[in-house]
């Protein structure tokens, strides 16, 4: 039950900070991917290229990032609950989904332009995090099945 309580907790606070993000801005937004780019900017170019390493790549990465980690943690949430596999996936999936069109309405009452191009990349981020943490479930239960079985076997 605590455990429950403390992934409702990490992504309401997930879902807040994307909000948050969302409402600041274009001026702010601007400073706030600068002044991240100044700091990893050399790593992208290292992964990316020189060319490739901007702050519009910084910013799509964040867009994909937050929603990777927000679908990840409905999935470990949901999971909690005991509903696992597609099924759940799916409805994980369209709950971050729509978590991104709101992301997005809020960016037009922010004076950012909502573009659906980072729907799409917000949903594929989700998406790859659920898909991970369904995997890592996977295995993990596989993992713990064995030691149990073998624990078992041993006594």
């Amino acid at each position: 039950m605590r455990r429950r309580k403390v992934l409702i907790v990490i992504t309401l606070l997930t879902l807040c900070l994307i909000w948050v993000h969302s409402a600041v801005g274009r001026e702010d937004s601007a400073a706030e991917s600068g002044w991240l780019f100044e700091h990893i900017g050399g790593l992208l170019r290292l992964i990316f290229g020189p060319e490739r390493a901007t702050e519009h790549l910084l910013r799509k990465l964040a867009h994909f990032s937050e929603f990777f980690l927000l679908g990840a943690e409905m999935y470990l949430l949901a999971a909690e609950y005991k509903r696992t596999g597609a099924a759940a996936a799916a409805g994980v999936l369209l709950r971050c989904n729509f978590c991104a069109l709101i992301d997005e309405t809020i960016q037009i009452f922010s004076g950012r332009g909502p573009e659906i191009k980072d729907v799409w990349l917000d949903t594929f981020g989700a998406a790859s995090g659920i898909l991970i943490t369904l995997l890592i479930l996977l295995v993990w239960n596989r993992l713990a099945g064995k030691e149990s079985g073998k624990e078992r076997a041993d006594k």
